[in-house]
């Protein structure tokens, strides 16, 4: 007999459909044959599957068990197909009529009990699912709060195998999970008001999340870098719908979604030890790596000169483009990375250089060699480059009736970032040639300032253009409709590096 289960399969963050179809011949020995590019571990679902059929009260006939995934060109990967082939199988050898499987796309692992395990992607099948028209998903209890975040579908999260054929096969009833209701406006975890003194670099800070522009700190250990960098998640806005699904769905493909209600933005900080796939994506089965799991919000990279020369090269395209190829020998997958990178170094390796306070032990070469290790070509990517000082003693002990909280620049960095999806439909940081012109508006004489400024400072074509864009993005803070000289003196301010 020939029966069918709809499933899914993630290519990158998107699910596309799977249909599982068995079909029982002769009487015989009993084989099992599998088509459809299965690799290692869908292959090996068939002892998975075999062992939580005979645990669960299931028989299996002496005969040829031929499964089919279709459709047959996409290559599948993962043990998510455990409990679609154990469904069907059951439906194919008459051992239930599961009549309601057509209104779901199922999915999970299965143990060898039967009790069902967690797989990624929960929230991208249930997307694929309000695709299609299905009624909702089915998935295992340890994964399928993630899929609650959709709207207009039912979830169903099982424990066991028996659960799914009972309740497929009307003998039980089962209440799906109750939808999530998001909190638009997330706790503060990190407050500026924190912070005492560094008026210079939170202003930098708040230029740089304003028109979502990278930034490089370079200053001593225990003068705020780490401290300032955990601060800039809260002064972004909540993310929009589209944002969030977009978050939502390379989270979940990497297995990550939890069942938090706060409308956060992503921060990661890999540590300088990560390989390559892990801060760019791929790997055998090609995954997001940390730059896609930050897109939309916060990647933090400390301590930059400790990553490995050709990670950190392999920073260049994505920071640019904002996305992430992936190329095969049987295809190419592309994660999303428009994040805001925040990246801090020392000055030198024992990181005392130019400090008042303690002396330096490293030589021009030591200082000179680790400085190398960041490319001329990367260092071009990040807009700013602040030089961070130590805050003196006598700073940290006053009261700071001043400090500004974090909501209150964020409800300035708020507005900027409104002007500029208005104006242009992007953030400052990735206007095109084309869109510098039409919205950073300079008279003659300020223009003939900043190309003065850049030959003498050396700076290239592309350091040009991210000076106007910081320039567009201060005179957006001061809601001034044209790039003033003043706005562009500010913006060359924060080019420390390129004045060394």
């Amino acid at each position: 007999m020939l029966s069918g289960i709809e499933s899914g399969c993630l290519q990158g963050v998107e699910a596309l459909p799977i249909q599982i179809e068995v079909n029982t011949g002769e009487r015989g020995e009993l084989k099992w044959v599998m088509v459809g590019l299965p690799d290692a571990a869908v292959k090996e679902s068939q002892n998975r599957v075999y062992s939580a059929l005979g645990n669960c009260g299931f028989s299996l006939p002496l005969s040829r068990i031929t499964i089919n995934l279709a459709p047959g060109d996409v290559r599948k990967e993962g043990p998510m197909y455990d409990l679609p082939i154990a469904l069907a199988v059951i439906e194919a050898t008459q051992q239930a009529s599961l009549a309601r499987a057509s209104e779901f796309i199922i999915a999970g692992e299965l143990g060898l009990s039967g009790k069902l395990r967690a797989v990624p992607g929960a929230f991208n099948l249930a997307l694929l699912a309000r695709k299609l028209g299905k009624r909702g998903v089915m998935l295992p209890m340890a994964c399928a709060a993630a899929a609650t975040f959709v709207e207009g579908i039912d979830v169903y999260g099982m424990e066991h195998l028996k659960d799914c054929v009972e309740f497929l096969s009307g003998k039980k009833v089962c209440q799906p999970l109750s939808q999530h209701n998001l909190q638009e406006d997330a706790p503060i975890e990190h407050d500026l008001q924190e912070i005492r003194g560094q008026c210079i670099l939170k202003r930098a800070i708040e230029i740089a999340v304003a028109g979502n522009h990278n930034i490089l700190l370079m200053g001593p250990p225990g003068c705020g870098k780490s401290m300032i960098a955990k601060c800039i998640p809260d002064l972004l806005p909540p993310p929009t719908h589209e944002e969030w699904l977009d978050i939502l769905k390379i989270q979940s493909a990497c297995g990550l979604v939890s069942d938090t209600l706060a409308k956060r933005r992503p921060f990661r900080a890999p540590h300088h030890n990560v390989s390559d796939a892990g801060l760019i994506g791929g790997g055998s089965i090609p995954k997001p790596g940390e730059i896609s799991l930050a897109h939309n919000g916060v990647l933090f990279l400390d301590e930059l000169p400790e990553f490995k020369r050709s990670v950190l090269d392999m920073l260049r395209q994505p920071l640019e483009n904002g996305i992430v190829t992936i190329v095969r020998s049987n295809g190419k997958l592309t994660f999303p990375c428009r994040t805001l990178c925040i990246a801090a170094m020392n000055p030198c390796p024992c990181g005392y250089f130019g400090n008042r306070q303690r002396t330096c032990k490293c030589s021009q070469n030591q200082i000179r060699n680790y400085r190398a290790r960041i490319s001329g070509p990367l260092m071009d990517r990040f807009d700013m480059q602040i030089e961070v000082h130590p805050v003196d003693f006598s700073a940290l002990r006053a009261r700071q009736a001043a400090e500004e909280p974090s909501l209150a620049v964020r409800k300035r960095i708020t507005a900027a970032r409104t002007l500029q999806i208005q104006r242009s439909g992007f953030y400052n940081a990735y206007l095109s040639a084309d869109g510098i012109e039409q919205s950073c508006l300079c008279s003659p004489e300020d223009l003939r300032f900043l190309q003065s400024a850049c030959e003498q400072l050396h700076l290239s074509v592309r350091a040009y253009h991210k000076v106007l864009k910081l320039g567009r993005t201060i005179a957006d803070l001061a809601n001034s409709p044209g790039v003033l000289r003043q706005h562009l003196e500010e913006a060359l301010q924060y080019r420390c590096f390129d004045r060394e």
